[in-house]
């Protein structure tokens, strides 16, 4: 527990900036609701999802679907670690400000 929250911690901050950052000022509003949206959207099909998988009141049925719930969210947790590595410019490299839509 103290790992994922020291995480989410140190990721919470980051996400932010860097959503808000690659907006034009005049719609940090609009990208500060979509994100808060998607992350308030994303708690909740995790919980749900985990909790269908521990629904069991049997315990060793129940340590079973701990133990596939777990499994699943660190499985998630690294694909969007590889998404972001990969996804994210470098940081010798500015965002090219004349190539972003605006909206």
């Amino acid at each position: 527990m103290l790992m994922a929250s020291s995480g989410i911690a140190t990721m919470v901050p980051t996400l932010t900036n860097l959503t808000l950052s690659a907006v034009a000022p005049a719609q940090t509003g609009i990208a500060s609701g979509v994100l808060n949206a998607a992350r308030q959207v994303g708690g909740m099909l995790g919980v749900a999802v985990c909790g269908f998988l521990v629904r069991d009141a049997e315990p060793a049925i129940f340590m079973q679907g701990m133990h596939h719930a777990i499994a699943m969210a660190v499985a998630l947790l690294l694909a969007g670690f590889v998404l972001c590595w990969f996804g994210m410019p470098g940081q010798g490299r500015a965002i090219d400000k004349r190539r972003r839509p605006h909206l």
